[in-house]
């Protein structure tokens, strides 16, 4: 049976080999002017050789005073076309259409401003904070109004762009009319409302930029803009009002496809008090996979309700080849369009099409995606899972004629990351893993009942251990490895990747409570199933961390309190963008962190606590579950000073952080060998 995803498809002036496209995601990888880097062709062509049908290059500037980050591509005059044509090639080169999005800031911009910021500018200087009214900052919060005669300015702004995009080679311009840019908010019901030019008309200012381009590039010059069909938002408009108001015009503008997306960065109340409108564009952990299916659907089907054909691209939060190919099913859309997949595996269109799915490396989602800071916030796109991205010319394995011994302590994320690449350099390297499983912390830290999407925490090491099999690593599982193998061994290269333990408080009793079963750390309950647990009530001591686990216990009806020595709450690390939900469904479910709270006993089947100064209050439980942070837990290098042997420490065992950490530091390491 035919793979709809590998299926050919053509728009009006476009053939695409597959249904598979990256879609334009905010790299910020260009120079201090907005010229392609070295950097930028690596990632592109990347994503083109992994085999998607098109690469669409994300935000690429009009004029200087929208940036939102000092790294977006500009095409601010023609001396930017040459630079530009470097990322035409390579994309090229490697079979796929190249498309490039135009940009301009608007509200968006002096996002992530760490310093105060003058009324109407942004952190970058030259740039301007404003809108078609300004009652709605996203970036900074007293912006200005745009004038009239600038609307007009940037129509030709926005037109001579793609004129030299098309100059440059590229086979279609997406244009950013979403997610807070000036399009959008000029677009919006709730933004553009009061003005007295011909801008009240809201469709007006996406509707010259078109046809201007068109003027300049011919009507036959692919276009697919990006817009937003659905704001989400209390008084914005809404998908009926898109199809009544904006499809007819925009199809009758000649358009190749549209580029949908049903959520926007405006400050307003969000429709679905659940799911905020902005985590429709860019889904969090715990948003539901294919957020965006049902509104694509109800797009196909008013379309065809008003006799519209256009070809419609679909996204967000869409992780395996089944939701992908879901996306692009009967009465939805007709490509699948790549952001966060495409970062963490630029390879999986062709392990599609080469039958490799067992290979791809799926996107965990766990907020970790952008190690090198938030792409609003003066950081660079990459992934947490993939550390070639964005390296991806540096980072290619080249295979060594002088192989090393490499001994490996630790099965966790930076063992088996580690194992992987210098396994593919060359090199002879045996794993060791205490437990009888590879993974570490991400083999149990999912092992949540009534929490959605935890099955996307192993992911990550699922992909670890297919690939060290695959790859022949010689893996010593129930093994510990200790100095003294070391020293017999003389390896060039030791890894110490044993991660973190609890930090366990000193505590009268709690060793015997440990021991005997009554006290358990959230490690051991995670590891070894909540179905475990003693029926009875429960106390989980340390909120931070012990958040979900406590709000899972809930919510699968356990009698349950959570306790924290902290006067203040503060979620895991870890945690990250996932905090939003756990706080709500943790209100939901009746469940408040007890804070200020000193554990002071732990025996005979109760607790004693004491909150704040107040007397000790005793807890008769079933079972006290400890979450009390972590620490790292390096049992080898000082025993190795001075032993000629090289050691490195990754990953937890250096300091507690995010897998992500380990996974970095480990293919950074691995290459310098």
């Amino acid at each position: 049976m035919t793979d709809p995803l590998l299926e050919a498809f053509s728009t009006r002036g476009l053939t695409f080999k597959n249904r598979m496209v990256h879609a334009p995601t905010t790299m910020n990888m260009s120079d201090d002017r907005g010229y392609v880097t070295r950097q930028a062709v690596g990632a592109y062509e990347a994503l083109a050789a992994g085999g998607f049908g098109a690469v669409c290059v994300g935000a690429t500037n009009v004029r200087w005073d929208g940036l939102i980050n000092e790294r977006m591509f500009g095409f601010y005059d023609d001396t930017y076309i040459i630079s530009q044509r470097e990322l035409v090639e390579v994309i090229h080169n490697n079979g796929a259409l190249a498309g490039i999005q135009l940009f301009y800031g608007g509200l968006i911009v002096g996002a992530g401003s760490s310093v105060p910021l003058e009324p109407g500018k942004g952190w970058i200087p030259g740039t301007v904070s404003w809108g078609p009214t300004g009652k709605y900052p996203i970036g900074n919060q007293q912006p200005g109004v745009v004038p009239t005669e600038t609307y007009q300015e940037l129509v030709e702004a926005y037109a001579q762009a793609a004129r030299r995009a098309r100059e440059a080679g590229y086979d279609y311009v997406s244009f950013h009319f979403c997610h807070g840019s000036l399009p959008h908010v000029t677009l919006s019901l709730l933004e553009n409302t009061g003005r007295n030019d011909e801008y009240s008309d809201r469709f007006l200012f996406c509707e010259q930029i078109i046809q201007r381009t068109q003027e300049l590039c011919g009507k036959d010059y692919p276009l697919i803009p990006r817009l937003v069909c659905d704001e989400n938002f209390v008084g914005g408009y809404d998908l009926d009002y898109f199809l009544d108001h904006y499809a007819p015009r925009l199809h009758a503008l000649g358009i190749d496809a549209l580029d949908c997306t049903f959520g926007s960065m405006l400050p307003a109340k969000s429709r679905d008090p659940e799911i905020n409108s902005g985590e429709i564009i860019g889904g969090g952990f715990y948003v539901p996979n294919l957020v965006a299916l049902p509104y694509i659907q109800r797009m196909r089907e008013g379309l065809i309700a008003r006799r519209i054909d256009m070809p419609l691209m679909g996204s967000c939060n869409i992780n395996t080849p089944e939701q992908m190919r879901t996306m692009v099913g009967e009465g939805a859309a007709d490509f699948f369009a790549s952001c966060r997949q495409s970062l963490d595996d630029p390879d999986f269109p062709r392990k599609i099409s080469e039958g490799r799915e067992d290979e791809i490396r799926k996107s965990t989602r766990t907020g970790a995606s952008l190690l090198a800071g938030n792409i609003f916030n003066k950081g660079v796109a990459g992934s947490a899972q993939n550390a070639a991205f964005s390296r991806d010319r540096d980072y290619k394995i080249v295979p060594t004629n002088r192989p090393k011994r490499v001994l490996i302590a630790g099965g966790g994320s930076g063992g088996m990351e580690y194992a992987i690449t210098a396994q593919q350099i060359g090199h002879k390297v045996t794993l060791f893993e205490q437990s009888d499983r590879l993974g570490g912390a991400l083999a149990w830290a999912g092992n949540y009942r009534t929490l959605p999407n935890m099955e996307q925490i192993a992911y990550q090491p699922d992909w670890h251990r297919l690939m060290v099999a695959k790859l022949g690593v010689d893996v010593r599982l129930g093994e510990t490895l200790t100095a003294e193998t070391i020293l017999a061994e003389k390896p060039d290269v030791v890894v110490v990747a044993t991660g973190a333990r609890p930090n366990l408080p000193q505590v009268d009793g709690l060793a015997d409570a440990l021991a005997s079963g009554f006290a358990r750390t959230i490690d051991d309950v995670l590891r070894f199933g909540l179905e475990a647990l003693p029926e009875g009530p429960l106390v989980v001591w340390g909120a931070g961390e012990g958040i979900e686990l406590a709000l899972d216990l809930a919510r699968a009806g356990r009698e349950v309190r959570l306790l924290d020595p902290a006067a203040n709450f503060a979620p895991a690390a870890y945690v990250g963008s996932r905090s939003r939900f756990v706080m709500l469904w943790a209100a939901e479910a009746g469940l408040a962190p007890e804070l200020d709270v000193t554990l002071d006993r732990v025996g005979g089947g109760e607790i004693a606590v004491r909150h704040g100064g107040g007397p000790i209050e005793t807890l008769a439980c079933a079972a006290l579950i400890v979450a009390p942070g972590r620490g790292s837990y390096d049992p080898l290098s000082r025993s190795l000073l001075g032993s000629g042997i090289e050691v490195q420490v990754i990953g937890d065992a250096r300091k507690p952080r995010s897998y992500g950490n380990a996974i970095h530091e480990a293919a950074y390491l691995a290459r310098r060998i």
